[in-house]
């Protein structure tokens, strides 16, 4: 019985990935897709809802810049093998990196080049990003997580605003040539579950890739980001949590 609902939850969870890809940048699919399978992939061995987290996120080898946050939205889904270790697997459809304080650059264009030359562009990157970690229980609610992340890129751009007669004006340079199709890389992390139930997770992460992101930039410039996450259930299932 457990073993066939666990091949349900797999096949239940790897459809929903396929219905909520038709719809990368819709915030509001994770959520549906959530509250259609919450109830059946929740059990004593599983949990799915939403991952959520806030990030601040860099490259290595890039002088001059600023850290750039995001907020990132996915979906999550956990299986217990036993009291001491538990797979986590994720895809994150709304997921930004990326730098601010990149200094403007010539265009084909005069007034552009007039507007924006004292101006900074934010370099946002979006991706979609699969992370799978592996918990090690310390204890009933303390955990620790380590595994590897693949991101595909979607859009890259480079975004200056200036203010001008009072309105606030923006230009975008799409960039995404630029920036390498795939970045592997591996999260590292602690968190903890919390609530009465003990099926709540809140942690935090470090998050780095081991290829180069930007292919025209002199040198290495690899991802790495920090972010303060949180995995929420969704549906009327409880993870059972054997007493000590």
């Amino acid at each position: 019985m457990q073993i066939s609902r666990f091949y349900f939850s797999c096949f239940a969870l790897y459809l929903t990935l396929f219905m909520t890809s038709g719809a990368l940048q819709e915030a509001k699919s994770q959520v549906l897709m959530s509250l259609l399978f919450g109830d059946d992939l929740n059990s004593e061995t599983n949990l799915f809802g939403i991952h959520l987290n806030e990030s601040t996120n860099h490259f290595s080898n890039f002088s001059d810049t600023k850290d750039l946050r995001s907020f990132n939205l996915g979906l999550f889904f956990g299986h217990k093998f036993n009291d001491k270790y538990m797979l986590n697997l994720e895809m994150l459809a709304k997921y930004r990196r990326g730098v601010k304080g990149i200094s403007f650059t010539e265009s084909d264009n005069p007034d552009i080049n007039s507007l924006f030359a004292e101006a900074n562009a934010a370099r946002t990157i979006n991706y979609l990003s699969v992370p799978l970690s592996f918990r090690y229980y310390r204890t009933e609610r303390l955990f620790l997580e380590l595994g590897p992340q693949v991101s595909m890129r979607l859009k890259a751009w480079d975004i200056f605003e200036v203010e001008e007669n009072n309105d606030l004006v923006e230009y975008r340079r799409d960039i995404s040539d630029q920036v390498s199709k795939f970045d592997i890389g591996y999260l590292i992390g602690i968190g903890m579950m919390v609530g009465k139930d003990k099926i709540n997770a809140i942690g935090i992460r470090h998050h780095k890739g081991f290829n180069d992101a930007l292919k025209d930039q002199a040198g290495s410039q690899k991802h790495s980001q920090w972010a303060i996450y949180a995995n929420l259930p969704v549906g009327r299932g409880k993870m059972k949590q054997n007493e000590q």
